[in-house]
Protein backbone atom coordinates (compact mmCIF):
# COMPACT_ATOMS: atom_id res chain seq x y z
CA UNK A 1 0.00 0.00 0.00
CA UNK A 2 2.10 2.99 -1.39
CA UNK A 3 0.56 7.04 -0.92
CA UNK A 4 0.45 9.16 -3.62
CA UNK A 5 0.25 12.94 -4.03
CA UNK A 6 -2.01 14.97 -6.46
CA UNK A 7 -3.76 18.68 -6.72
CA UNK A 8 -5.11 20.61 -9.66
CA UNK A 9 -6.65 17.94 -11.75
CA UNK A 10 -9.31 20.31 -12.87
CA UNK A 11 -11.35 17.33 -14.37
CA UNK A 12 -14.06 19.01 -16.71
CA UNK A 13 -12.61 22.46 -16.91
CA UNK A 14 -11.70 23.22 -20.65
CA UNK A 15 -10.60 26.65 -19.47
CA UNK A 16 -7.58 25.11 -17.64
CA UNK A 17 -6.15 23.50 -20.78
CA UNK A 18 -5.50 27.38 -22.22
CA UNK A 19 -4.84 28.66 -18.97
CA UNK A 20 -1.79 25.74 -17.90
CA UNK A 21 -1.17 24.73 -21.50
CA UNK A 22 -2.37 21.34 -21.30
CA UNK A 23 -2.18 18.99 -24.34
CA UNK A 24 -5.67 18.30 -24.91
CA UNK A 25 -8.35 18.87 -27.29
CA UNK A 26 -11.11 19.65 -24.88
CA UNK A 27 -12.12 18.80 -21.24
CA UNK A 28 -13.34 14.74 -22.12
CA UNK A 29 -9.44 14.23 -23.74
CA UNK A 30 -8.04 15.82 -20.37
CA UNK A 31 -10.18 13.82 -18.37
CA UNK A 32 -9.19 10.60 -19.66
CA UNK A 33 -5.86 11.14 -19.91
CA UNK A 34 -5.42 12.07 -16.51
CA UNK A 35 -7.76 8.68 -15.48
CA UNK A 36 -5.48 6.35 -17.28
CA UNK A 37 -2.48 8.29 -15.54
CA UNK A 38 -3.85 8.33 -12.19
CA UNK A 39 -4.44 4.66 -12.55
CA UNK A 40 -1.09 3.92 -14.18
CA UNK A 41 0.62 4.37 -10.94
CA UNK A 42 -2.06 4.28 -8.65
CA UNK A 43 -2.99 0.71 -7.57
CA UNK A 44 -6.77 0.11 -5.80
CA UNK A 45 -5.15 -0.55 -2.36
CA UNK A 46 -3.30 2.79 -2.42
CA UNK A 47 -4.14 5.85 -0.79
CA UNK A 48 -4.27 9.77 -2.57
CA UNK A 49 -4.27 12.72 -1.43
CA UNK A 50 -5.68 15.48 -3.53
CA UNK A 51 -4.71 18.72 -2.45
CA UNK A 52 -7.71 20.46 -3.90
CA UNK A 53 -9.63 21.60 -7.19
CA UNK A 54 -10.31 18.10 -7.86
CA UNK A 55 -12.77 19.27 -10.69
CA UNK A 56 -14.38 22.65 -11.96
CA UNK A 57 -17.66 22.45 -14.11
CA UNK A 58 -18.76 18.95 -15.08
CA UNK A 59 -22.17 17.85 -13.33
CA UNK A 60 -22.82 15.91 -10.50
CA UNK A 61 -23.29 12.52 -12.59
CA UNK A 62 -20.08 12.89 -14.50
CA UNK A 63 -18.56 13.97 -11.29
CA UNK A 64 -19.65 10.57 -10.06
CA UNK A 65 -18.41 8.85 -12.68
CA UNK A 66 -15.00 10.16 -12.83
CA UNK A 67 -13.97 9.42 -9.25
CA UNK A 68 -15.49 6.15 -9.20
CA UNK A 69 -13.09 5.64 -12.01
CA UNK A 70 -9.76 6.81 -9.66
CA UNK A 71 -7.86 3.60 -7.90
CA UNK A 72 -7.20 4.17 -4.70
CA UNK A 73 -8.49 5.44 -1.28
CA UNK A 74 -8.77 9.51 -1.74
CA UNK A 75 -8.60 11.79 0.63
CA UNK A 76 -9.16 15.97 0.35
CA UNK A 77 -7.80 18.88 1.59
CA UNK A 78 -9.90 21.61 -0.07
CA UNK A 79 -9.12 23.80 -2.44
CA UNK A 80 -10.57 27.47 -3.80
CA UNK A 81 -12.22 25.01 -6.37
CA UNK A 82 -13.62 22.74 -4.52
CA UNK A 83 -17.23 23.22 -4.57
CA UNK A 84 -20.41 20.96 -3.06
CA UNK A 85 -20.62 18.52 -6.24
CA UNK A 86 -17.15 17.75 -5.43
CA UNK A 87 -17.16 17.58 -1.60
CA UNK A 88 -20.25 15.76 -1.99
CA UNK A 89 -18.26 12.75 -3.15
CA UNK A 90 -17.42 9.70 -1.07
CA UNK A 91 -13.97 11.16 -0.09
CA UNK A 92 -12.45 8.96 2.98
CA UNK A 93 -11.51 12.31 4.82
CA UNK A 94 -11.81 16.16 3.63
CA UNK A 95 -9.82 18.79 5.72
CA UNK A 96 -8.51 22.10 4.94
CA UNK A 97 -5.06 21.82 5.88
CA UNK A 98 -3.09 18.57 7.52
CA UNK A 99 -0.19 17.52 9.18
CA UNK A 100 0.80 13.36 8.27
CA UNK A 101 3.60 11.35 8.10
CA UNK A 102 4.53 9.03 5.32
CA UNK A 103 7.58 6.56 5.59
CA UNK A 104 8.30 8.69 8.57
CA UNK A 105 8.65 11.72 6.82
CA UNK A 106 6.38 14.72 8.31
CA UNK A 107 4.19 16.13 5.85
CA UNK A 108 2.27 19.50 6.05
CA UNK A 109 -0.37 19.33 3.38
CA UNK A 110 -2.41 22.51 2.10
CA UNK A 111 -3.92 23.66 -1.55
CA UNK A 112 -1.97 26.86 -1.12
CA UNK A 113 1.95 26.90 -0.69
CA UNK A 114 2.81 28.30 2.73
CA UNK A 115 5.43 30.86 3.71
CA UNK A 116 5.63 29.02 7.10
CA UNK A 117 4.48 26.29 8.83
CA UNK A 118 5.01 23.88 12.02
CA UNK A 119 8.24 21.89 11.28
CA UNK A 120 9.76 24.53 9.06
CA UNK A 121 12.54 25.02 11.33
CA UNK A 122 13.06 21.00 10.92
CA UNK A 123 12.37 18.72 8.65
CA UNK A 124 8.53 18.60 7.81
CA UNK A 125 8.00 19.52 4.57
CA UNK A 126 5.22 21.30 3.04
CA UNK A 127 3.59 20.21 -0.22
CA UNK A 128 0.83 22.56 -1.97
CA UNK A 129 -1.20 22.45 -5.56
CA UNK A 130 -2.92 25.98 -6.71
CA UNK A 131 0.04 27.65 -8.50
CA UNK A 132 -0.01 25.22 -11.27
CA UNK A 133 4.02 25.56 -11.71
CA UNK A 134 3.79 28.98 -11.34
CA UNK A 135 5.69 28.82 -8.17
CA UNK A 136 9.06 26.76 -7.54
CA UNK A 137 9.60 24.42 -4.48
CA UNK A 138 12.20 25.11 -1.49
CA UNK A 139 14.52 21.92 0.29
CA UNK A 140 11.11 21.64 2.16
CA UNK A 141 8.16 22.38 0.24
CA UNK A 142 6.63 20.75 -3.55
CA UNK A 143 3.58 21.79 -5.93
CA UNK A 144 2.29 18.41 -6.75
CA UNK A 145 0.31 19.59 -8.88
CA UNK A 146 -0.70 17.59 -11.94
CA UNK A 147 0.90 20.72 -13.96
CA UNK A 148 4.39 19.85 -12.18
CA UNK A 149 3.86 16.13 -12.57
CA UNK A 150 3.43 15.18 -15.75
CA UNK A 151 -0.36 14.87 -15.18
CA UNK A 152 -0.23 12.04 -13.19
CA UNK A 153 0.10 11.92 -8.92
CA UNK A 154 3.46 11.99 -7.38
CA UNK A 155 5.39 9.30 -4.40
CA UNK A 156 6.87 10.70 -1.91
CA UNK A 157 10.37 9.52 -3.25
CA UNK A 158 9.93 11.95 -6.23
CA UNK A 159 9.04 14.57 -4.11
CA UNK A 160 12.14 13.92 -1.78
CA UNK A 161 14.29 13.43 -4.96
CA UNK A 162 12.91 17.24 -6.11
CA UNK A 163 13.33 18.63 -2.80
CA UNK A 164 16.95 17.86 -2.65
CA UNK A 165 17.07 19.24 -6.04
CA UNK A 166 16.15 22.79 -4.78
CA UNK A 167 18.46 25.49 -3.40
CA UNK A 168 16.34 27.44 -1.84
CA UNK A 169 15.12 27.36 2.08
CA UNK A 170 12.13 28.10 3.37
CA UNK A 171 11.77 32.15 2.87
CA UNK A 172 11.17 31.98 7.23
CA UNK A 173 14.69 30.35 7.58
CA UNK A 174 16.22 32.33 5.24
CA UNK A 175 14.57 35.61 7.28
CA UNK A 176 15.32 33.67 10.51
CA UNK A 177 19.30 34.30 9.88
CA UNK A 178 18.88 37.38 8.46
CA UNK A 179 18.63 36.56 5.06
CA UNK A 180 16.46 37.72 1.99
CA UNK A 181 14.89 34.49 -0.13
CA UNK A 182 15.93 34.78 -3.51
Amino acid sequence: MAMFFTADTHFGHRGIIRMCERPYADAAEMDEALIKSWNARVQPSDTVWHLGDFAMGPKRERLAAIFERLNGTKRLVKGNHDGPATLALPWAQVEKLVEISDHGVSLVLCHYPLRAWRGSFGDTIQLFGHTHGLLPGTTQSCDVGVDSWGMAPVSLAQILHRCGQEKAEPEERLRARGKSPR
